[in-house]
């Protein structure tokens, strides 16, 4: 009888510390799943890369070119920062300034990444008007631990195009991957993420 109530005792004794451990315990397991584990993209981004360079004649954005892609030197009004075009010209990867106003910006402090994409589907919306039905597939990731978000929309009677924001040297850009042809979709996009990966 004594050892029951020995048992008993101790059990009340040691079963709070154990019940408010596991709490902290679950915790701190949570934190440290949450700092390993960045958001992926829905799309790979393992596309080879040559070890050329296309660089910015404006700004130091830099990246390398695809397999099979190669850089255009000239390109109209020069409003495209760095423009590549498939070998087959089949489709073109597009860095555009993203254009923001001084209001833009100090609204965008907060989460500046998703009012930039938000403000770039605004514009697209005045561009294209009501030929765009909806965008899709909007997403936030992390390549190599910088931070982009994306979105896709369709222009009527054109292929998907997938539109990539991020922020370079307290500017913002737009990485357009537009198909010229039937194209494999998946394919185009996962190239555009390799892209981002070799931005420095």
């Amino acid at each position: 009888m004594k050892l029951i109530e020995k048992k008993f005792f101790s059990t009340i004794i040691f079963f709070p510390r154990s019940f408010f451990l596991l709490p902290f315990v679950i915790l701190i397991a949570f934190f440290f799943l949450k700092c390993s584990s960045a958001p992926a993209s829905i799309y790979n981004s393992d596309f080879p890369l040559t070890k050329e360079n296309a660089k910015s004649r404006t700004s130091k954005l830099a990246v390398n070119i695809p397999q099979g892609w190669f850089a255009a030197e000239e390109n109209e009004n020069n409003l495209i920062e760095l423009w590549l075009i498939k070998d087959d010209y089949s489709a073109t990867l597009n860095f555009v300034p993203l254009n923001l106003d001084s209001t833009s910006v100090k609204d965008a402090a907060v989460d500046e990444l998703n009012r930039a994409a938000s403000l770039s589907q605004s514009f697209k919306k005045i561009k294209y008007g009501k030929s765009i039905q909806k965008f899709f597939n909007r997403e936030n990731f992390e390549i190599n631990g910088k931070k982009y978000s994306a979105y896709e929309y369709q222009p009527e009677n054109k292929e998907v195009i997938r539109v990539a924001i991020f922020k370079f040297q307290n500017k913002f850009y737009e990485l357009s991957a537009v198909p010229v042809k039937k194209i494999d979709l998946k394919e185009l996009f996962r190239i555009q993420n390799s892209v981002l990966s070799s931005i420095e």
